[in-house]
């Protein structure tokens, strides 16, 4: 009988979770919020979105926050607010894509076409 109600309330619980892991994957996804509290931009141009895209294929792992990343020990920055940094305009964070940074980022100069670049950098200015 006791299991029977804990596993009630178990599924209860579930159950109550999953509107609100819906409502933060909505917030996250185009842009609502961010681990950090910096308000995301949503994403409005087609170059913005396969920015995005392009995103979340190659750089998400290393600059994306999560418990994975801590164990795997990769020291990589989130980058939201990237374009708000001292220093950080379009040249620099070209350069940084191509030329990835020695034994910290790889380099893209021969993974990402110009346009792909330019939609990347895009998808920063909003991130």
């Amino acid at each position: 009988m006791a299991c029977r109600l804990v596993l009630r309330l178990l599924l209860f619980a579930v159950l109550l979770s999953v509107p609100v892991g819906l409502a933060a994957q909505e917030e996250g996804g185009g842009g609502g919020g961010s681990a950090l509290g910096v308000t995301v931009g949503k994403l409005q141009t087609d170059e913005q979105k396969r920015g995005d895209a392009i995103f979340h294929k190659n750089c998400h792992l290393c600059h994306i926050a999560t418990a994975q990343k801590r164990e795997l020990k990769i020291n990589a920055n989130e980058l939201v607010g990237l374009f708000k940094r001292p220093n950080i305009n379009e040249q620099a964070v070209r350069q940084l894509i191509q030329n990835g940074i020695p034994k910290r980022m790889p380099a893209f100069t021969y993974n990402f076409t110009a346009a792909e670049v330019d939609d990347l950098v895009a998808y920063l200015k909003i991130r």
